[in-house]
């Protein structure tokens, strides 16, 4: 799966399930739906609050410096 795929599954698994945890083999990412904040839809493990999914995945791929760097997602 390219990049892009992965950010559009993620995205739409955040979507669906509320949360999304992503794990590499040093980090782990957990981004939550933020549904009684109307400020942010979106918030990160490390406090890092999103707009939209698709924001929120795009900044956890930057973390793990690219997507082939994510091992797995739950």
């Amino acid at each position: 799966m390219d990049e892009n795929e992965l950010i559009e599954s993620l995205s739409d698994f955040l979507e669906t399930n509320g949360e999304v945890k992503i794990i590499g083999e040093d980090k782990n990412i957990t981004i939550q739906s933020a549904d009684d904040n109307p400020a942010y839809a979106y918030v990160s493990n490390t406090h890092k609050r999103f707009e939209n999914s698709t924001e929120a995945i795009e900044w956890a791929v930057e973390q793990f410096d690219g997507a082939e760097n994510i091992e797995e997602w739950e």
